[in-house]
């Protein structure tokens, strides 16, 4: 994995920094919503909420298709 440093405000955490640039390598597709709670260093489930607070949906299913892919 490479490392990269940026300088940021002061305001600014660490995991907030590791999340934002998580969330916006997922919202971009570049990287899969796993991969992205990796980088973020931040258990799935709470990586999962992130994106719900930003209005982004990890998986792009319906309610119809999940059901169908889950076999429900």
């Amino acid at each position: 994995m490479k490392v990269v440093q940026v300088k940021v405000p002061e305001s600014l955490s660490e995991r907030d920094v590791k999340v934002a640039a998580a969330v916006e390598a997922f919202s971009r597709g570049s990287i899969s919503v796993g991969k992205a709670a990796e980088i973020a260093e931040i258990p799935i489930q709470e990586f999962l909420l992130e994106l719900r607070k930003r209005g982004l949906t990890a998986y792009p299913y319906t309610d119809k298709e999940a059901l169908k892919e889950l076999k429900l």
